[in-house]
């Protein structure tokens, strides 16, 4: 079983320099696939957003048995697949009608899950919508001194949740996946599970540059919960000897939410890609009721080791087992990879070797489904990627924890970052930097057990001086050492601008890499600070150089919408498109300083009404509120771009072989 309970934040911050100080105290090593966040016996919490009632309380401590009692394993997760119900609520009345605790007699409609409930652009649907979901399903028995979670892997963007009429909680990050207490669960007899999501921007919320979509957009699973339960569960990689010894740092929180005092065991399973196997067990001190406490052990790997890179992404099979007494309390099962991402004098290098980035971007976004991806829209997207040869993705959001699995399985490494995008206006508050704060942790603890995340971008596209923009600078002096400690095997970075003429900044100077939005040549840029000449590229990558010579420069954002057939000379025309790609690789090939480039992107992405993105567009034109940087079009048809692409990221410089 994979367990992925998210029940958490304590304070977060004072979480993170918890976790980040045990981290640093060990000598941490790294890999891993954080599935979790921390708790308490009264509050569960999500990884960043979801707020509830915990029924795990008033669970009663006992004492260790000299053999394994019955029941002495978890039971297996329930995967709530089939039997889901969709009501609209168009005029937003059901909470008032109390459709939480059952609304029959009214109109739902049978949806398989996932299910988007906006799937398609209309000009007016941005502004928001309100739909209710419901499952009545026959609850699972609960052994004694256990309960259950609701788990839900994503849900976009507000969601709240009640049990048999009993409110669970609500949750308001709409890409990270939470838990909630499944308080009231009547084991053996019916229940009614409603989930009212709604997909309204506040006042408050971030930027977003892509479709507002709305829905339960992953699995529904309800997860065992024992007397003990470890989250924000991570299991991150840490090389040695030449890259050839290494071991696994295992991080979370442990939390006792019994009556009584528990002394908690770690154990460690590991199996190798060729199928051995080593146990480790770690003894924690004694846990008091409601206490809750950081864990992190090394984990020693015996070699010969099989390191995960893009050609050979191997995966050693991991198991952690939180026990009391002869009792398994909880059991995760996650794959890790063995691998090692650094920076020298600029340069980046995997496991030793020089590494140079081609690759393309990507949303989570499919017609007629949008977010609410099957598996075989997974296995198209990565078909997709390995088809243009791309070792590297990125995303403006956590991916979903299926996808992410699936790259690190085809060997694409990910570039990462939570949404934090355009973000400055919002930045200037305390509550806005503190909820940033918030994305980010749920961003890295989802991302980081995952060999395929290599790089974890705090943000995109802030203030080009955010020395001297005090929110912020303040955010980032935050952001990148939270980020350094909850994920020491990855490297932290951010994605900037590429206007001119701005002073160098004293905050880059803590990244390890820095992405640059390339658009010399395509957009115009802002007033003073002008790009429109794609001649201004080469100069202002070697003058970034000169001001980070520490810090890898990659291109991490690139590409000219393609519409139409047309002279190469016409933005927006394929042409344009084929030869904006040639002649920026044409650059890149020449600056033994740069790390590569990622266009943006893959696939066409919904983004909303009225987009050009800088296209020249042809008179009549209907908008159809498609962003068409794309490679591959919405339809799934390929443009003349895709084939070039894949010739370009097959030649490397010979700098970089």
């Amino acid at each position: 079983m994979r367990r992925r309970i998210a029940i958490p934040a304590l304070c977060s911050l004072a979480l993170l320099a918890l976790v980040g100080g045990l981290a640093v105290s060990v000598g941490a090593r790294s890999p891993g696939r954080g599935r979790a966040s921390a708790s308490d016996h009264r509050t569960t919490t999500g990884a960043a957003g979801a707020t509830g009632t915990s029924g795990a309380a008033g669970i009663a401590g006992s004492p260790p048995a000299s053999a394994p009692p019955a029941g002495s394993q978890p039971p297996a997760a329930v995967a709530l697949k089939s039997g889901w119900r969709y009501l609209a609520d168009p005029r937003n009345v059901g909470l008032r009608r109390g459709w939480g605790q059952g609304a029959p007699g009214l109109h739902w409609s049978p949806v398989a899950m996932p299910n988007d409930f906006n799937p398609s652009y209309s000009p007016g649907a941005r502004a928001g919508m309100v739909g209710w979901y419901e499952l009545r399903f026959t609850g699972p028995l609960t052994p004694a001194q256990r309960s259950w979670a609701v788990h839900f892997d994503e849900v976009r963007r507000n969601a709240k949740a009640w049990l048999n009429g009993r409110k669970l909680g609500t949750n308001w990050n709409p890409f990270a996946p939470f838990s909630l207490p499944a308080s009231g669960l009547r084991p053996g007899a019916p229940n009614l599970l409603v989930v009212r999501v709604d997909d309204f921007f506040g006042p408050d919320s971030f930027p977003e540059d892509w479709w507002n979509w709305g829905g339960i957009e992953g699995p529904v699973t309800l997860e065992p919960v024992g007397r003990l339960t470890l989250t924000d569960l991570g299991v991150m990689p840490e090389l040695g000897c030449h890259y050839t010894c290494g071991d696994l740092l295992v991080q979370g929180t442990l939390h006792n939410g019994s009556l009584g005092t528990l002394r908690p065991t770690v154990v460690v399973n590991v199996t190798s890609p060729s199928g051995s196997e080593r146990s480790w067990r770690h003894s924690e001190p004694a846990l008091p009721a409601g206490a809750s406490e950081g864990v992190a052990l090394r984990v020693p790997v015996h070699g010969p080791l099989a390191l995960w890179s893009p050609q050979s992404p191997a995966l050693y099979g991991v198991q952690v087992q939180t026990v009391a007494g002869k009792r398994v309390e909880q059991d995760d099962e996650l794959k890790a990879g063995m691998r090692s991402v650094s920076v020298r004098h600029g340069i980046l290098y995997l496991n030793g070797h020089r590494l140079w980035l081609h690759g393309a971007a990507i949303h989570e976004d499919m017609p007629g489904r949008g977010p609410a991806l099957t598996g075989g829209d997974i296995n198209t997207i990565v078909s997709e990627l390995r088809s243009v040869g791309a070792n590297i993705t990125r995303a403006h959001y956590l991916l979903a924890p299926r996808l992410l699995d699936a790259l690190d399985a085809a060997g694409i490494m990910v570039w990462q970052q939570p949404p934090v995008d355009h973000a400055d206006p919002v930045l200037r508050t305390r509550a806005g930097r503190a909820q940033a704060l918030e994305m980010l942790r749920a961003t890295i603890l989802g991302g980081r057990s995952h060999p395929s995340v290599i790089v974890d971008s705090v943000g995109n596209e802030l203030s080009p001086t955010p020395d001297t923009t005090p929110g912020t600078r303040s955010y980032l002096e935050q952001a990148i050492p939270v980020a350094r400690s909850l994920d020491p095997a990855a490297l932290v970075g951010l994605d900037t601008y590429c206007y001119t003429h701005f002073p160098a900044q004293r905050i880059y100077s803590k990244l390890d890499v820095i992405g640059i939005s390339d658009y010399f040549g395509w957009y115009k840029g802002a007033p003073r600070h002008s790009i429109a000449d794609f001649s201004g590229l080469a100069p202002f990558l070697r003058e970034s150089h000169a001001r980070y010579p520490n810090q890898a420069l990659a291109v991490s954002e690139f590409g000219a919408e393609g519409v139409y057939q047309g002279s190469p000379a016409v933005k927006g025309a394929y042409a344009f498109q084929s030869a904006y790609l040639t002649r920026t690789f044409g650059v890149l090939d020449r600056l033994p300083f740069m790390n590569g480039a990622i266009w943006w992107t893959l696939r066409e992405f919904v983004i909303g009404p009225g987009w050009t993105g800088g296209a020249v567009l042809p008179r009549g034109y209907a908008f159809d509120g498609l962003h068409h940087k794309g490679l591959i079009a919405y339809d799934g048809t390929e443009k003349p771009a895709l084939a070039l692409a894949a010739q370009l990221f097959a030649r490397l410089p010979a700098f970089a072989r």
